[in-house]
């Protein structure tokens, strides 16, 4: 995904800020395959999915680490 003001394409809070607000399905493929590959974007969705103003997005993000991390990332 191009992430906008982005120069990078490491899935940074800002990254997953981008992807909340404007991902497309081929950008949450690629956001799901880093996230299963890396517990540290997996807590940065954490994070952001709770301060996020996209619900909807939001609630897709938590599903995801709960499904490759279960509750290890201390989940509800």
């Amino acid at each position: 995904m191009k992430h906008r003001n982005l120069k990078n394409k490491e899935w940074t809070r800002m990254a997953i800020d981008s992807l909340f607000d404007r991902g497309k399905p081929e950008d949450w493929k690629e956001f799901a395959l880093a996230l299963r590959k890396d517990r540290q974007i997996a807590l940065d969705a954490l994070y952001m999915s709770e301060h996020h103003t996209e619900k909807g997005a939001a609630e897709l993000a938590r599903v995801l680490v709960r499904h490759f991390y279960g509750d290890d990332l201390g989940l509800e």
